[in-house]
């Protein structure tokens, strides 16, 4: 399992306890780490919300609509 340098030393002794072979990474590691990228809608509110890892090509980018219209 590869772990950010970040990650606390109590998480990567839980997780060596588990069984797990932890490589160490840089603390915000550009290789084989992050470019997650995520959006939830929330159905009831109508509302989009988004996340994106700064490492990688993705973004968030906030919805613009014309006044007195809705989602």
């Amino acid at each position: 399992m590869n772990l950010e340098a970040r990650i606390a030393d109590p998480v990567r002794t839980a997780l060596s306890a588990l069984g797990h072979q932890i490589v160490m990474r840089g603390d915000y590691s550009s290789t084989r780490m992050g470019s997650g990228q995520a959006v939830l809608r929330n159905f009831t509110t109508r509302v989009n919300s988004g996340a994106s890892d700064p490492r990688k090509d993705g973004a968030a980018v906030q919805e613009l609509f014309r006044a007195g219209t809705r989602p």
